[in-house]
Formats: structure tokens, C-alpha cells, sequence
């Protein structure tokens, strides 16, 4: 009998599957030719994809950056040969090496700042070269202009606009293959360098179809013309759909004026570390098709701004609110002026009685709520919260991160019994305590209309009895229970209990993919 035969459809769906497991993949380019020929484009479409993947396995990394410069032109690599003979012995890049493929035309995804922090620890720990040398500062441009001049399928790109104080760019070269992008990250935006307006010029003509935009760090003192180009990348757009300025104050007003532009398509905006002090809503309220808004650690938001809020043509689906610091006011005026579309709710802040009587009054059609809980919270707040109306609840339990203040069993027993909703169907719980047990809950939580519960915390054979507990007493409504990856193999003990839960019919389900879903919508963009 012959052995069973993939198809070649099979094989490419597989590897497809294990595109994040570059590890693995790897090992797949020396199973034959044809997984070999189906594996590269996987494996380079985002062949950065995490500097501590790096950390953790260079040698992968080390191969990839080797076999790019090989795809460097011939005077490329005999310059860097060069420059290396005269400070390192180690110099085993050999100009005859052809490459099997022309690897940069596979990649999909391209972060500057990444792949310089790649390049940083490849000099450091291969060939003991500091990154302040200048072999470095000149190899960095030439890296990125040999992937860029062959990446025909660039889609994602980032970069960090103080690189261009390296002289040696040649911007058309640089930009020439980014037409296809859909997500762009600017970052240190400097105005006093011609090469960085001529860089804005080109992708203001070049990039047309983003999809995704970010400004963060835009310095003192740029220029008109700096202010120009960045509102023309916005005007030009075809269709923007997601916005982000992060520590850009200086020319938020023009930006504000210019995603006007955008308002048949932008759904999504962020706010990160925005100092709102001389920034007016009056252009924000017109962006009728918003549907998912995120404040962080942003300041000096105004009452009178605020109130601009109601007269807003567009109508929130998500609102995210984390670590703000403004008045208590604002924070209502937000809730009451866009909270009668709002699905879900992102809040980190201080939780007070005017803020749950205002989700109560405003917020109508809330389904998914995530809150931060401290042991300073009132415990008087706890009747008018238990009475909200979602169905989802996301619990991010804090200790002594405030105060000296911690947590006691007894507050938490309070916590679970007088604050958790009625009606709630799913619950997540993070637990930032020590020395607590979740059974606490458990042995607290009387109602028996929860369907999913995850959590995330380290369990152990009582957590499992709890839980058992719970189900048997609760005529068993849950349906799923979500857990972190445990870090160690479970015990005998807590393996016939977990086999028990399993019998009354509860499906485990993969926590991370279930945190994912659960929480707001602005974790997921950039």
C-alpha cells in the first residue's frame, strides 16, 4: 500500500497556518524544493516581526540578515566588505554567494526602527562592533535602500524620521515601492532636515490607499511646509479608515481640520499622551462615520471642548479611556455626550459614583465593560454598579499599586458579591495580587447566569474545586472556561479535577484568543 500524498493545495494551506512560527518554518525550507519554494514568501513577508524573537533566537535572525545582504547590488557588498576588513577580522560574507530567491520582493511588513534594533544586536554580538560605529550608521541606510529598491509588495511601513540625518539616502529610491502600503507610522517628525520634507513630498504623492495612519513625536518648531506635506498624506487618502497621534500637540488643530477629509471613511482615532490644551473639537465633531475612540494619558481636555461633543454627527460603538488626567467633569461630559451608541467601554480611571450613575443614564446600550479595581475604590459605588445592564464584564484587580492599601480576603468577598452585575453573561478577571486565590470568587459569586468565565491568574487544585463547585451549584450554565497557559504540568489532583469539569460539559477555550475579543477594539490597530 502507498503511503498517503498531500497535495501541493494542502501543503501550502499548512505552512500558510504556521506563517507566525518562524522557528518552525525554517525547518520547513529544507523539507524539498517545492516546500522550500512555498515557504520563503511566507517566511520573509515579515521576516522582523519581533526584536524579542530576536533575543531569543538569533541564529535565525543572523541567517536572515546574512541572506538579504546577499541580495545587496555587488558594490554594496564590497563596500561593507571593505569597511569590515579594516576593523574586524570576521568577514565571511562571500560576494559569489548567489541567493536561491530575491527575497525582498516577499516582504509584506517593514519597521525601520526594528530592523535597526536587529541590526544593533547583529553587530554587537557577531561581530563586537558598538552601534555608535560608524561602520553601523552606514551600513543601516544601505539596508534598508537594498530591501526597499526589490520589496514590490511593501504594506505595512514605519520609520522613524530622525533617520534621515544619515546623508546617504536617495529618497526616490527609498519611496519608489510604497504605493501598495496600507499602514504608515511616522515617527520624530523633524522639521530641519530637507531630506525628511523631501520623504513627506514623496509619500504624499506616492501613498493613496492607506488604510491606517500614525504621527507620533512631532518636535518643536517644524515648518509650514512640514505641516503642509503631513496634512496632505491625510487629504490625499482614498479611503483612511484608522488614525493615531501620539506626543503631537503642535499641529493637532491642522490635523483635526485635515481628517475632515476622511470623514466618509475614518472609523477609528486615537489619542495617545495629547496635551489638548490649545486643540479645539470644533473639526472632530464632523467626522460622522467615527465609530471607535480612544483617549490615553492624554491632559488639559476642557469642560468647553467637551460640551462640543454634543453636537457630534457620528455615533461611538467603542470608547477607551486609560489613565487620563483631567477633570472628573470631562470625563462625564464625555460619557453623557457620546454613551447612547456605546457597545463597549474602556475605562482605567478612578471609579466614582457620578461616573456609574452616569453609565447608568447615558449608556443604555452598554455590552462589554472593562474597568481597573484598586483596593481605594468606595465600596458605596457597589449597589449602583451591580445594577448595570452588560453583558460582559472585564475586571483588571489591582494591589497596593496606589497605597499601602491591599487587598483582604474580606474586601474581595465584598467585591465579588455586591459589585459583579446581575445579568452578566461573561466575565474576565485579571488579578494583579498576591498571595489571593480566585476561590474567593467563587465562593462568593451567587448567581448563576454566567455562560463563559476567563481568567486570568495561576491556578492551582483549589481554584479547579472552586470552580467545580460553582458549576454543580450554579445548575450548570457556563459553557466555557478560559485559563492561561499554565506554566508546568498539571498534578494528578488537578487533572481529575479539570477532567471532571470537562464531563459537565464546560469547553476550555485558549485564553489569549479570548482576551482578544473581549477587550476594545483600540488594542488591535496599531
Amino acid at each position: 500500500m502507498s503511503s498517503p500524498h498531500l497535495t501541493d493545495d494542502c501543503i501550502h494551506n499548512i505552512l500558510k497556518y504556521l506563517q507566525n512560527y518562524h522557528s518552525t518554518l525554517f525547518n520547513c525550507l529544507l523539507v524539498n524544493r517545492f516546500w522550500c519554494k512555498e515557504t520563503v514568501p511566507l517566511l520573509y513577508a515579515d521576516p522582523f516581526e519581533d526584536v524579542m524573537d530576536f533575543m531569543n533566537d538569533k541564529t535565525h535572525k543572523y541567517s536572515i540578515i546574512f541572506t538579504l545582504i546577499l541580495c545587496f547590488d555587488k558594490s554594496e557588498i564590497l563596500r561593507f566588505k571593505d569597511q569590515l576588513n579594516k576593523i574586524n577580522n570576521k568577514n565571511d560574507i562571500n560576494i559569489n554567494n548567489e541567493p536561491l530567491f530575491e527575497y525582498p520582493k516577499y516582504i509584506e511588513n517593514y519597521y525601520c526602527n526594528t530592523v535597526n534594533n536587529i541590526i544593533f544586536e547583529w553587530f554587537k554580538n557577531y561581530y563586537n562592533i558598538p552601534s555608535n560605529n560608524e561602520i553601523v550608521k552606514k551600513f543601516i541606510p544601505t539596508f534598508h535602500q537594498s530591501n526597499l529598491r526589490y520589496s514590490f509588495n511593501i504594506k505595512q511601513f514605519g520609520i522613524s524620521l530622525n533617520s534621515f540625518y544619515v546623508i546617504n539616502y536617495n529618497i526616490g529610491n527609498f519611496t519608489q515601492n510604497l504605493s501598495k502600503l496600507n499602514s504608515l507610522s511616522l515617527q520624530d517628525i523633524n522639521a530641519f532636515n530637507y531630506l525628511t520634507q523631501e520623504f513627506l513630498k514623496s509619500v504624499a504623492n506616492i501613498c493613496l490607499n492607506l488604510k491606517k495612519l500614525e504621527i507620533s513625536s512631532i518636535t518643536g518648531g517644524i515648518s509650514k511646509e512640514t505641516k503642509e506635506d503631513l496634512c496632505t498624506i491625510i487629504q490625499n487618502q482614498n479611503k483612511l479608515e484608522a488614525f493615531k497621534i501620539s506626543r503631537s500637540e503642535i499641529l493637532l488643530n491642522n490635523i483635526l481640520l485635515s481628517l475632515e477629509s476622511q470623514n466618509h471613511s475614518l472609523v477609528y482615532i486615537e489619542f495617545d499622551g495629547i496635551d489638548f490644551e490649545k486643540i479645539s473639537f470644533k473639526n472632530f465633531i464632523n467626522l460622522y462615520n467615527l465609530k471607535y475612540l480612544n483617549f490615553g494619558y492624554c491632559v488639559m481636555l476642557s469642560i468647553e471642548d467637551c460640551n462640543l461633543l454634543n453636537f457630534t454627527s457620528f455615533k461611538l460603538k467603542e470608547l477607551t479611556l486609560t489613565n487620563n488626567d483631567w477633570k472628573d467633569d470631562v470625563t462625564l461630559s464625555i460619557i453623557q455626550y457620546l454613551g447612547e451608541s456605546l457597545q463597549k467601554l474602556d475605562y482605567e480611571g478612578s471609579l466614582t459614583l457620578q461616573i456609574i450613575e452616569y453609565l447608568s443614564l447615558y449608556c443604555l446600550n452598554l455590552d462589554s465593560l472593562k474597568v481597573k479595581i484598586t483596593p481605594l475604590i468606595d465600596s458605596l459605588i457597589f449597589p449602583y454598579f451591580k445594577n448595570l445592564r452588560i453583558n460582559k464584564l472585564i475586571l483588571f484587580i489591582y494591589d497596593g499599586s496606589i497605597s499601602d492599601t491591599k487587598f483582604t480576603d474580606k474586601m474581595m468577598a465584598n467585591l465579588t458579591e455586591n459589585f459583579i452585575p446581575i445579568n452578566i453573561k461573561e466575565i474576565f478577571i485579571s488579578l494583579y495580587i498576591h498571595d489571593f486565590h480566585i476561590e474567593t470568587f467563587f465562593e462568593n459569586y451567587h448567581h448563576n447566569n454566567l455562560e463563559m468565565i476567563n481568567l486570568d491568574v495561576d491556578i492551582d487544585s483549589v481554584n479547579f474545586k472552586s470552580i467545580l463547585n460553582y458549576i454543580e451549584r450554579s445548575n450548570n450554565n457556563l459553557k466555557f472556561l478560559g485559563i492561561k497557559e499554565l506554566e508546568r504540568e498539571l498534578k494528578d489532583e488537578e487533572m481529575k479535577l479539570l477532567d471532571q469539569i470537562k464531563a459537565k460539559g464546560i469547553k476550555l477555550v485558549d485564553l489569549p484568543s479570548i482576551y482578544c475579543e473581549s477587550i476594545p477594539i483600540a488594542y488591535h490597530l496599531f
